[in-house]
């Protein structure tokens, strides 16, 4: 089965793990947008890793792709290869980086942390994402990884197009550039010859993948609500975070994939932004522990919301979620929470998310969720036994999510590790939700 996994709300909603999982039973594992401003916290026997550019399934021993339309730090990508290898995992798959990927430069980086401390702050990740962004749309400025291996003197080219800009934001001083330029293209020559053997063309290679038989696995940086064109803006990333993102920019047929959704069971936020749900009260400090809300990149805390079931039947449509799987139901153990069930505006109340957030507050559905804390003998238990051995709560909760969002749920995890997920009979019973009235 081919698959592409995506998130549902703002990011960090446990893409990592759920990919990793899935990823036993798939031949490719592939990025497809984003930098190395995401990142990825996988939990397998006790050992903890953190990926920023390599896909999660990579510790599966899978063949693993970044695509054409991920921003690329070589910096980030050898580091977790180190990563990967210093916790004992081994890279048994072939690794592959499209020659068309853009490559981030300190300069992004520099220009990234000089916007963010202008004054009109987006909240980034000041990983340079945004001015990599610019420079791929201006055709003119952009460094690509062919370039690193074909045409590094472009890099002088670019340093001089771009003088102005990095002097007036205290990147250089005038009359710099030039030996700025050639520290750039020593460093990165370097990274060159590091970088061959991984190089490739990410689209044949996937084709004739499927061609021949073999399962890809494609996985979202950041999630549905941050993407460019459909996320909460002017707070979004700079790259598509949604399923038709995937298959535009790997050149890949949507015909042959199944969209899984991943929902956390409360949606979080980092950075700037408005955030409808949000609980800035004893609830979301005691998720936030409960929950280890912290950035795995920048170790920014995360801001926490009740679940939002517009926002996910907004993800719902814009990705042609097939199924749900729902993570982190375990942090809601002992704890009391509702969801939304619409919106409210000067008097105006409305199911559909809107393309700007000011001013819509949220209105709850008057249910209450609940269900006791569980030790991890008890999920274990839930996890052999299947859908049936659920709280009760924990149903509830989800057969409201089905219905609002008319999306089956696949999976329901209960913790941080890859087996404490419980699959069996969850697809079929919820599934059967949708075929009784609405």
């Amino acid at each position: 089965m081919n698959r592409v996994v995506i998130g549902a709300y703002w990011g960090d909603e446990g893409k990592g793990k759920i990919v990793d999982l899935l990823a036993s039973d798939s031949d490719w594992v592939v990025r497809f947008n984003g930098g190395d401003n995401a990142g990825h916290t996988i939990l397998v026997n006790g050992r903890k890793v953190v990926l920023h550019i390599l896909p999660s399934g990579v510790l599966q021993g899978k063949n693993a792709a970044i695509g054409p339309d991920v921003f690329f730090n070589p910096k980030s990508f050898f580091a977790d290869i180190k990563e990967v290898e210093s916790k004992g995992f081994r890279l048994a798959g072939r690794v592959v980086v499209d020659d068309r990927a853009h490559v981030i430069m300190p300069y992004h980086i520099a220009l990234d942390m000089s916007h963010e401390n202008s004054g009109r702050r987006i909240g980034t990740t000041g990983k340079g994402i945004g001015p990599v962004a610019k420079d791929k749309a201006s055709r003119r400025e952009d460094i690509t990884i062919h370039d690193l291996l074909f045409d590094i003197g472009k890099i002088r080219e670019v340093v001089a197009a771009k003088e102005n800009e990095l002097v007036r934001n205290g990147i250089i001083c005038q009359g710099e550039a030039d030996d700025y330029a050639e520290s750039l293209v020593r460093e990165y020559s370097s990274y060159a010859s590091l970088l061959k053997p991984f190089v490739g063309n990410v689209m044949y290679i996937l084709n004739n993948a499927l061609a021949t038989g073999q399962s890809i696995l494609v996985e979202a940086a950041q999630g549905t609500l941050l993407d460019i064109v459909h996320g909460t803006r002017p707070f979004v990333t700079s790259s598509n975070t949604t399923s038709g993102g995937a298959f535009a920019n790997l050149g890949l047929n949507p015909k042959l994939f199944r969209i899984i959704g991943i929902v956390k069971a409360y949606p979080t936020r980092v950075g700037e932004g408005l955030f409808p749900t949000e609980m800035d009260d004893e609830f979301g400090k005691q998720v936030q522990m409960d929950g280890f809300e912290f950035g795995a990149t920048t170790g920014r805390v995360r801001r926490i919301g009740m679940p939002d079931f517009v926002a996910l039947s907004y993800s719902a449509a814009v990705n042609g979620v097939d199924e749900w799987v729902v993570t982190k139901l375990d942090v809601l153990a002992g704890k009391e929470f509702t969801a939304a069930v619409s919106y409210e505006k000067d008097g105006q109340v409305s199911s559909e998310f809107p393309s700007r957030l000011d001013g819509w507050k949220p209105v709850y559905n008057g249910r209450t969720y609940y269900f006791d804390k569980f030790s991890e003998d008890q999920a274990m238990a839930m996890v052999e036994m299947g859908f049936d051995a659920l709280p009760d709560g924990i149903k509830d909760f989800l057969k409201d999510l089905v219905m609002h969002t008319r999306v089956p749920v696949s999976m329901v995890s209960l913790g941080p590790e890859r087996g404490v997920t419980v699959i069996k009979n969850v697809l079929e019973r919820t599934k059967g939700w949708l075929d009784g009235p609405r």
